[in-house]
C-alpha cells in the first residue's frame, strides 16, 4: 500500500504555493525519469511521455482499477467521471468515432465567424472600462462560444458556469486519486459537492437533449443526437456525459490557453512586438502558450499488461503519471526550452492536448478560438500592462489556470 502523502515523489506538486512557477520542480522530476516509487511510475521527458501515450498496454480507466477503487469506489454520484476522458477500448473507439463526426475540420470551420464575433463583443465591452480582469476575458469568450454551439440559453449561462468551475475540480479525482491513492486529497464535502452538481448538469442536458429530440436545430446537441455510423448512434446517457464535459473542458481550457498566453506576452515584449508585426504567426503562438504553460499539467494511467515505460519493466496495477508541462519543456525535443518563442516551430509534438487515441477531440475548436482571441488582445490595444501583485492561479493540481490578472490598457 501507499505510504504518507508526503513520502510521495509529486508531493511537492500539491502545495499552492508552487502554482505560480512549478516548473523548477517538474525539471527536477524529468531530470530523474523514469522515476519508481512502488507500484508508481513518473515520467516527465517528452520522448516517454509520448511513447506511455501511445502505449495500448496502458489504461486510461484508472478508477476501474481495482487497487485504485479500493481509494475511491467508483459511484454513479461521480456521474461526471463517467465519460469519453476516463475510458478504455472498445467502448472508447466506440463512442470517439461518433462523436468526432461532430468535429470535423469542415464543421470546425464553420464556426470562424461566430468566434470572431463573440471576440469582437466581448473585448469592445471591456476594453470601454479600460481596465478589467483577463479571467474574465477568456471566461466570457470560451462560454460564449460553448454557448453558443449548444444553443444554451443566455438566462442559464451563469448557472452553467458555477457548475463548470465545480466540476473542473472533480475531473482532478481520476489523475490524483491514481497519483497518491489515498483518501486524504479530497474531503467527504467536495466529493458531496461534486455529486450535487453532477446529478444538476446531468438533469439539466437531459432535459435539453429531450427538447432538441423534439426540434433539432443547428447546433452541437441536435449533432451528437442525429450521428449513425454503421447502424451505431450514441444513447442518451452517453450524450449527456459528452456535453457535460465538452462544456466543462471547452470553458476550462481555452480559459486558461488564452489567461496564460495574455501573461506570457505580458512578460516577453519582444514575442509581444513580433505578434503584432506578423499577424500570420497565430497558430503558432497557440501552439507556444500551450507547450510553454500547458493547461493540463499531469496525467495518469494503469498498466493493464506487462509493458515498458523508457527502460523500466511495469507490471499491470502500476500507475505511471505523465508530467505533461515537464515533457513540454524538455529541451531535447524543444530546444531553449524555458523560453517562450511566439513563432516557435518545433519538430516535436507539444503534448497539452494528449496523443494517441486520447488526444482531445475538440483541440482544433480551442485553438481556433485561441487564436482568434490572443490575436485580438495582442494587436488592438495600443499596449497594456498586467498587474502581477495581484496574480493569482486556481487551487488545481492537474489543470493549471489563472485565477485572476488585472491588465491596464493603454491609450
Amino acid at each position: 500500500m501507499p505510504g504518507p502523502l508526503d513520502t510521495n515523489p509529486l508531493f511537492a506538486l500539491l502545495d499552492h504555493s508552487v502554482r505560480r512557477d512549478p516548473y523548477p520542480i517538474l525539471a527536477e522530476l524529468r531530470a530523474a525519469s523514469p522515476l519508481r516509487a512502488g507500484d508508481l511510475v513518473v515520467v516527465g521527458d517528452h520522448a516517454t511521455c509520448m511513447a506511455v501515450l501511445r502505449n495500448p498496454a496502458m489504461g486510461n480507466d484508472t478508477l476501474g482499477y481495482p487497487s485504485i477503487a479500493e481509494v475511491l469506489p467508483r459511484s454513479n454520484s461521480l456521474m461526471v467521471l463517467e465519460s469519453l476522458f476516463f475510458m478504455d477500448p472498445p467502448e472508447h473507439g466506440r463512442q470517439r468515432n461518433l462523436i468526432s463526426k461532430s468535429f470535423t475540420p469542415r464543421i470546425t470551420g464553420r464556426y470562424e465567424p461566430m468566434i470572431r464575433g463573440t471576440v469582437d463583443r466581448v473585448y469592445a465591452d471591456l476594453a470601454d472600462r479600460g481596465s478589467f480582469d483577463v479571467v474574465e476575458y477568456a471566461t466570457r469568450v470560451s462560454l460564449g462560444v460553448i454557448c453558443e454551439l449548444m444553443a444554451i440559453p443566455d438566462g442559464d449561462v451563469a448557472m452553467l458556469k458555477d457548475w463548470s468551475d465545480e466540476l473542473a475540480l472533480a475531473t482532478e479525482v481520476p489523475t490524483l486519486s491514481a497519483a497518491f491513492r489515498s483518501p486524504e486529497l479530497f474531503s467527504e464535502e467536495e466529493v458531496g459537492g461534486f455529486a450535487k452538481t453532477s446529478f444538476e448538469i446531468h438533469a439539466y442536458f437531459a432535459d435539453l437533449i429531450h427538447k432538441r429530440r423534439r426540434q433539432p436545430g443547428e447546433d452541437l446537441i441536435s449533432s451528437l443526437i442525429e450521428v449513425r455510423d454503421g447502424g451505431e448512434s450514441l444513447t442518451r446517457p452517453e450524450i449527456t456525459n459528452v456535453l457535460l464535459n465538452l462544456f466543462a473542458a471547452a470553458h476550462e481550457s481555452v480559459t486558461n490557453v488564452i489567461s496564460s498566453g495574455v501573461l506570457a506576452l505580458h512578460r516577453n515584449r519582444d514575442q509581444l512586438a513580433l505578434v503584432r508585426e506578423r499577424h500570420e504567426i497565430a497558430p503558432l503562438l497557440v501552439s507556444e502558450v500551450l507547450r510553454y504553460d500547458a493547461p493540463v499539467q499531469l496525467t495518469a494511467r494503469v498498466v493493464l499488461r506487462p509493458t515498458t515505460v523508457g527502460e523500466l519493466r511495469v507490471e499491470p496495477g502500476t500507475v505511471v503519471v505523465l508530467l505533461l508541462a515537464a515533457g513540454n519543456r524538455d529541451e531535447a525535443a524543444f530546444p531553449g526550452a524555458d523560453r517562450f518563442k511566439a513563432d516557435r516551430k518545433p519538430k516535436s509534438m507539444q503534448l497539452s492536448f494528449g496523443a494517441g487515441p486520447h488526444y482531445c477531440i475538440g483541440a482544433a475548436l480551442a485553438k481556433q478560438e485561441a487564436e482568434i482571441a490572443l490575436s485580438a488582445f495582442a494587436t488592438r490595444p495600443s499596449g497594456f500592462e498586467a498587474d502581477e501583485d495581484a496574480l493569482d492561479y486556481r487551487q488545481h493540481v492537474v489543470v493549471r489556470g489563472l485565477r485572476t490578472l488585472p491588465v491596464t490598457l493603454r491609450p
